[in-house]
């Protein structure tokens, strides 16, 4: 299996179109055909199919197509590991973080560890935890930091604390709930949060269940944190934000705390990467500096 037969393949997948793929890789169509048949010999079984919109993966395409994707991503991190190790002062670092974290910790992580490496390239996105998961799954993510409910992670991951936060709950000024002192008298109102499918409600989840209620019937998600303040500063929704970011963006987007009586739970901002790879020394000397910043700011060790 070889390293340009990876590259067309996933160029295929994610162009869905031997035209499209071509063009990425600056060959030709026949070149690109050729090379994921040799492939597909490879591996022993058809992955793409042609059809007149296009082409479309087999299942065993389907299922090969992350595999691809984290074989790449594996070289990709070999050769940048033999060439930190050897120049101690190069190579690609690939970083999610969450709204809050990148407006609180990141900064002055950042700054230090640009100050030690800056020949290192790092490569920063801003997402959600299921997005997070995905890209340390297939490999496109070094490391990420979010917030993870303890005991909520899957074992193919592993995770490193760093501090705690609580919730907050929050909704406009002028919300016809916002004297509501209770989760209770917010159960049936609308709620905003990030996520994918069912996650959204499972996020807020662990709030009602101590009540011994379900989670809300109505919730808007989105994988976007910025947009979630942006619709409870102007609509009647509730949302849930993490306290760091509800100090920094409530005033602004117009949304006031509500005070409830009720316990919130708290959150642990952890580290998070793909069990059993080992980071690059450019990536560990990254998470001591998160870590290093954590303790600056008094956000180390856990809050509890």
């Amino acid at each position: 299996m070889k390293p340009n037969q990876l590259h067309a393949f996933v160029a295929v997948v994610e162009q869905m179109s031997i035209r499209g793929a071509a063009r990425t890789l600056g060959l030709s169509q026949p070149a690109v055909t050729k090379i994921v048949r040799e492939l597909e010999r490879e591996v022993g079984a058809p992955l793409v199919e042609r059809s007149v919109k296009g082409v479309r993966l087999t299942q065993f395409g389907e299922a090969f197509a992350p595999r691809a994707r984290l074989l790449l991503e594996d070289m990709r991190r070999a050769r940048d590991e033999i060439a930190q190790l050897r120049d101690g002062a190069s190579g690609t670092v690939s970083v999610a973080v969450s709204t809050s974290f990148a407006l609180t910790v990141l900064p002055a992580a950042f700054q230090t560890f640009h100050a030690q490496l800056p020949a290192v390239e790092v490569r920063f996105s801003e997402a959600v935890l299921p997005s997070m998961l995905e890209g340390l799954r297939d490999g496109r993510l070094d490391f990420a930091v979010a917030h993870v409910v303890p005991g909520t992670l899957d074992a193919q991951f592993e995770s490193f604390e760093l501090f705690a936060v609580r919730l907050a709950v929050g909704a406009r000024h002028r919300h016809p709930l916002r004297h509501a002192r209770t989760l209770a008298a917010l159960h049936d109102a609308e709620w905003v949060l990030p996520g994918d499918g069912d996650l959204g409600r499972a996020a807020v989840l662990p709030l009602f269940a101590p009540m011994g209620l379900a989670a809300p019937a109505r919730v808007i998600q989105g994988q976007s944190v910025t947009v979630a303040l942006a619709l409870v500063g102007h609509m009647d929704l509730v949302g849930l934000f993490v306290e760091p970011l509800a100090q920094l963006a409530f005033l602004r987007h117009g949304i006031r705390r509500l005070e409830i009586d009720d316990a919130l739970p708290t959150l642990r901002v952890c580290v998070l990467q793909r069990r059993g790879r080992p980071p690059t020394p450019a990536a560990q000397r990254f998470v001591e500096c998160i870590v290093q910043a954590s303790a600056g700011l008094g956000l180390y060790p856990s809050a509890e």
